[in-house]
């Protein structure tokens, strides 16, 4: 088995995410699934992207990463090509140094907050985690609004499970 860096996991997954985006068409990237609870494939979509976009402004300046703290981007929601460009330049930045030592700040009670170190190969281990989620959910709803779509076998499939149904 080999090793691959977490960076460049990272990259080759957002780049997978580069395939949906490509083939939408605009009000399909915006229209309300309700299998999905009403969400739409850009809201999933901002989500994921506004974590890495997160991580890489904390570690740009040396800020404490708090996911609840984004930058809340909704242009991202709307539009498929502002997604591809935000993407593009997330995996042109990931070129960190994965062993860099960070502070966590998450909120889990009203007024209180848990801060603790993490790397940053740990956060892009969870962003990556975070996007896998994300494309499963995404997986469903572009079978509701474009159902031909081709997309890869392993599309939003966690690797391990992806695994594990190819060995039976």
């Amino acid at each position: 088995m080999s090793v691959l860096s977490v960076q460049h996991t990272a990259k080759t997954l957002l780049g997978e995410s580069l395939i949906y985006l490509k083939q939408l068409e605009g009000e399909d990237y915006t229209r309300p699934i309700s299998l999905l609870s009403g969400a739409t494939l850009g809201q999933h979509t901002r989500h994921y992207i506004e974590f890495y976009q997160c991580l890489l402004h904390s570690a740009t300046h040396s800020e404490v990463v708090n996911y609840d703290n984004r930058k809340r981007d909704f242009l991202l929601e709307r539009s498929a090509v502002a997604a591809i460009e935000a993407i593009e330049a997330i995996v042109a930045q990931l070129q960190y140094d994965e062993d860099w030592v960070l502070q966590l700040e998450q909120s889990y009670q009203l007024g209180q907050v848990l801060v603790v170190p993490t790397t940053f190969s740990r956060e892009l281990i969870y962003n990556i985690e975070h996007t896998i989620h994300h494309l499963a959910i995404i997986r469903i709803g572009l079978k509701v609004v474009c159902s031909d779509m081709p997309l890869p076998e392993g599309f939003g499939v966690a690797p391990s499970n992806y695994l594990a149904v190819r060995a039976r």
